[in-house]
């Protein structure tokens, strides 16, 4: 049952990347993006197998690219689309990944995230740092 868990997880998070790749420009799609560039803080629950939740605490949006996630402590490569759409992928300095899938809108955001490294995975939702608590 866990192992089906972690798939449909898997599974939802490629969709969500697949879906939101563009043929834009990097100029194009950095002005589309911008609106959701700062600060951002993640909350995040796991909800399938038994490992801690493996999504940084801060992340950071420039150009609509994930360029900061734990200060530095965490390796992060993602992007958020003009439509809200987010993918991302974070590895920790003891070798741990887990990606994270879902969409923001305006000041929050929800989505799923899971580790095919630790077998787990769960919900997260986020918030512009500064700008009240995230969406429940």
């Amino acid at each position: 049952m866990k192992a089906r868990s972690l798939l449909l997880l898997a599974a939802i998070a490629a969709a969500g990347a697949a879906q939101a790749q563009t043929n834009k420009t990097d100029g194009e799609e950095s002005a589309l993006t911008a609106g959701y560039d700062g600060a951002w803080t993640f909350e995040s629950t796991t909800t399938a197998g038994n490992c801690p939740t493996l999504v940084p605490g801060d992340v950071v949006v420039q150009g609509g690219h994930v360029v900061s996630a734990n200060n530095g402590a965490s390796t992060p490569w993602g992007y958020v689309e003009a439509d809200g759409t987010f993918a991302a992928k974070f590895t920790d300095a003891n070798g741990h990944v887990s990606r994270a899938s879902g969409r923001f809108t305006g000041t929050s955001g929800t989505g799923a995230w899971s580790s095919g490294t630790d077998y787990c995975g769960g919900a997260w939702r986020a918030h512009r740092a500064g700008g009240g608590r995230a969406a429940r």
